[in-house]
């Protein structure tokens, strides 16, 4: 059972951080990548039974936290996976700069507007950006072709924030021009579990150069633990990967893997998520203005929102947002020039707060 938890007293980033990052506390909140749903029980059944343990030293990571990934990616992707390229990480974005670091010396590719911590990777790291903005065909975000030089890519699959879930053909293009010119493709896919009435294809079946990124932080609500794992066929880049975080005593937390598999053993939970990100998707569609125009998204848990209609800045945009809609949303420059008068709006969250929030934005955008 999908449960609702109110997080409007807590001490997490959605919700404790509206007075910092948006000047007042008096929002509701539609806007850090988390959900407002009870973790599965399962999961807290196993945090249980690690704290039984009460003595809390130095523990391996056990063979079961590979079994589990090898037994979904099987069982939720059809994919194959060996226990050999699976490599522990602390948190998918430590990977991504890694990757940056190791792998960006001819530049980093990515492809707005997308997660913001690709670009804080390559300004962080001193790495050359190559911008390969995305481009919207009939109101759907699809990839520009040529891809222009670079050393490694960083691809959001499926994409935050657009909800685009790629195609089998537009992955099979998107492999064929990587491996015309030797790109190492870093593929995010922590939001590969939320997908509606669409199939997600890990990019590890496309291209063997390919670092797949993932954890089970997004799809089971427990970002607070960390972790994450990698997933590299190409035995010479998984040695370079490995050995940069061996070089700084990196890894996962023990309880992170456990928590990780557990989770894996919930997929009927999953599909119930769905179910219930679904409705709210066919609510935000049927009932907000179409002044604000939008195209549903085919994954995540991410509403794209167009607010070009109404010809304000995005300081002005966001300034309205706060002040008379009261929604804390994300700003679509957060992604990159590219969002300019987009806003993304986080749909996680109890069906009551999603009517709230689409009748607070009709009212002042109607």
């Amino acid at each position: 059972m999908v449960e609702f938890v109110d997080r409007s007293d807590s001490n997490s980033e959605k919700w404790g951080g509206l007075k910092s990052y948006f000047g007042r506390d008096d929002l509701l909140a539609f806007w850090v990548a988390d959900m407002d749903f009870a973790t599965p029980i399962g999961v807290q059944e196993a945090l249980k039974k690690e704290l039984a343990k009460r003595a809390f030293g130095y523990e391996k990571i056990g063979d079961e936290f590979y079994e589990a990934i090898i037994s979904w990616y099987k069982e939720r992707h059809n994919t194959v996976v060996k226990k050999e390229w699976i490599v522990p990480i602390p948190s998918v974005v430590s990977a991504i700069n890694i990757s940056a670091k190791l792998w960006g010396g001819a530049g980093v590719l990515i492809q707005p507007p997308v997660y913001e911590k690709f670009n804080k990777a390559i300004k962080l790291n001193s790495v050359k950006k190559v911008n390969n903005p995305l481009i919207k065909v009939n109101e759907k975000y699809e990839i520009s072709y040529p891809l222009p030089k670079a050393s490694v890519a960083l691809f959001c699959s499926p994409q935050n924030p657009t909800g685009r879930v790629w195609s089998k053909e537009e992955l099979e293009k998107f492999a064929a021009e990587a491996r015309e010119q030797d790109l190492i493709v870093v593929s995010d896919e922590i939001h590969s579990d939320i997908v509606y009435n669409k199939t997600h294809h890990p990019f590890i079946n496309f291209y063997d150069k390919t670092v797949l990124l993932s954890a089970v932080n997004k799809t089971f609500n427990v970002a607070k633990f960390g972790g994450g794992y990698a997933i590299i066929p190409n035995e010479e880049l998984r040695a370079q990967f490995k050995g940069f975080l061996e070089s700084l005593h990196l890894s996962l937390s023990p309880t992170s893997a456990q928590i990780a598999t557990s989770a894996y053993k919930e997929a009927a939970w999953v599909d119930e998520l769905v179910k219930v990100l679904e409705q709210n998707i066919e609510y935000i569609d049927k009932n907000l203005t179409p002044k604000i125009k939008r195209t549903a998204p085919e994954g995540t848990y991410l509403f794209w929102l167009d607010f070009s209609e109404f010809g304000l800045s995005d300081k002005e945009l966001r300034a309205k947002m706060v002040n008379e809609a009261k929604l804390a949303l994300n700003s679509g420059t957060n992604y990159g020039r590219e969002g300019h008068q987009y806003m993304r709006f986080n749909f996680a969250t109890s069906l009551e707060l999603v009517k709230e929030a689409v009748d607070r934005l009709n009212r002042v955008f109607g």
